[in-house]
């Protein structure tokens, strides 16, 4: 389980929802807090999920989801989306959760090359 790359990355989109989490605690509601700890949650729930590839995938892309929505509610909420406020360089916590579908993403591309490898292995046999 952790000798695979992609376990890695979910681990950095793990520390990255829980600094989320925290920093939601500290500056946003705490439905924020909420949700991207629920996010952590699940990533780390699908580390142990390493031998049903195909539900990793499905998962990943369910927390990318949740995330982007999470992050577009934090955006409306804090107004920057509307224009009432400007951007200023406190309003940069939104921009980490985005760090974390990043790795989500990247992660996805590993576990796809290992069904694939999987696959052409058994088609050898």
């Amino acid at each position: 389980m952790l000798q695979r790359i992609q376990t890695v990355y979910m681990l950095l989109a793990i520390i990255t929802l829980a600094y989320s989490a925290y920093l939601g605690i500290n500056v946003m509601d705490n439905v924020f807090a909420m949700g991207y700890g629920v996010s952590a949650l699940l990533v780390f729930i699908n580390l142990f999920l390493y031998k049903k590839r195909a539900v990793q995938i499905k998962l990943n892309y369910l927390v990318i989801l949740l995330i982007l929505l999470l992050s577009g509610l934090s955006l409306y909420q804090s107004g920057i989306v509307s224009g009432e406020k400007s951007f200023s360089k406190k309003d940069i916590e939104w921009l980490i959760p985005l760090v974390s579908i990043v790795f989500l993403l990247t992660a996805n591309k590993y576990i796809k090359r290992d069904e694939a490898l999987v696959k052409s292995v058994d088609r050898i046999r």
